[in-house]
């Protein structure tokens, strides 16, 4: 049985979180132990103690050593967010000595790259000239995986249904809608009674499963009752997804601000043929229990007045 959180929290040690830590980096009892400078018979006596503390075996002993088991496995990434949490912690005290506000790490999808995102970012480069920001640009499945490992303060993305949200913070911002486009030009730019059938005709450029556009595409052939198009090429790249828009004449779904963003470069324009279905609501993502810098608070405020937001505060999953 687990022992209680107050044991937990009158015992625990930085030694402790740090043995788990330095575990996992290495693998090896006899490399955490010339690490932390003591004796392998002290490294295992330590793990020892840790698990009698806990109440229950974190490790599997085999010939091959030791194995987490899933107990030692929450262990180890709770020791990991610790760490990174002393690093940033590190590295904002740093920062603000030297009149910066540090550095942020943002995860944003594709979709965001042509309107919300590089509207926030403009300003915070303005308004924050000492604010170093790293982004990232992916789908929100991926990008909320490096959320929970801690390789991105702050995400702005869609959860999938189902997603387990215990850990996060969300705070909604819009809706998706959805458009049928093709390069400027394309034969059936100004087709009039245009349908999918006709569409089918021509290839596509489809997400990969499981990307929500792609469950979009699939969701209006089949309410049409319309056979998908033969001819696919999957890709979750958006620049490879224009530049083959411009060069044929395939067609895709896209949201309609990038739609909108790419239709004033004179790049894509929308097929006249509506769709109905949107993407799930999009929004700012933290790890709860995460405490946030300066640097966090800074873009979540720019974010959300962005976002037409400023002055809402923030939906947990409590």
């Amino acid at each position: 049985m687990i022992n209680s959180l107050e044991q937990l929290r009158s015992r625990l040690r930085m030694r402790h979180l740090q043995l788990l830590f330095v575990v996992s980096e290495q693998g090896s009892l006899r490399k955490t132990a010339q690490i932390m400078a003591l004796t392998q018979p002290a490294v295992t006596k330590a793990l020892h103690e840790l698990e009698n503390l806990v109440g229950e075996a974190l490790f599997t002993r085999t010939h091959q050593g030791l194995l987490p088991n899933k107990l030692g496995e929450a262990a180890i990434r709770y020791a990991q967010l610790v760490f990174a949490d002393l690093s940033g912690l590190h590295e904002e005290m740093s920062a603000l000595q030297s009149g910066n506000l540090g550095t942020l790490r943002l995860g944003a999808m594709g979709s965001l790259a042509g309107d919300l995102l590089p509207r926030a970012l403009a300003q915070l480069t303005r308004r924050h000239p000492k604010l170093n920001i790293t982004v990232v640009i992916d789908t929100s499945d991926v990008l909320l995986q490096a959320l929970s490992l801690d390789q991105l303060d702050l995400v702005v993305a869609r959860v999938a249904q189902g997603r387990p949200t215990d850990e996060l913070n969300f705070e909604e911002f819009d809706e998706e809608l959805i458009q049928i486009v093709a390069r400027t030009g394309h034969p059936l730019q100004h087709s009039t009674g245009l349908n999918l059938e006709t569409l089918a005709r021509y290839p596509w450029i489809v997400q990969s499963q499981p990307a929500p556009l792609r469950e979009i595409y699939q969701q209006i052939f089949r309410q049409a009752q319309v056979q998908a198009p033969a001819s696919q090429l999957e890709t979750a790249s958006t620049m490879l997804t224009v530049a083959l828009l411009q060069q044929t004449d395939m067609i895709t779904l896209m949201p309609l601000s990038l739609v909108e963003y790419y239709s004033k470069l004179g790049v894509l324009a929308a097929l006249p043929v509506a769709v109905s279905a949107r993407l799930m609501p999009f929004g700012l993502i933290s790890r709860k229990g995460r405490v946030p810098t300066a640097a966090m608070e800074v873009v979540k405020a720019e974010l959300r007045v962005q976002a037409g937001l400023e002055g809402q505060g923030v939906i947990t999953s409590d």
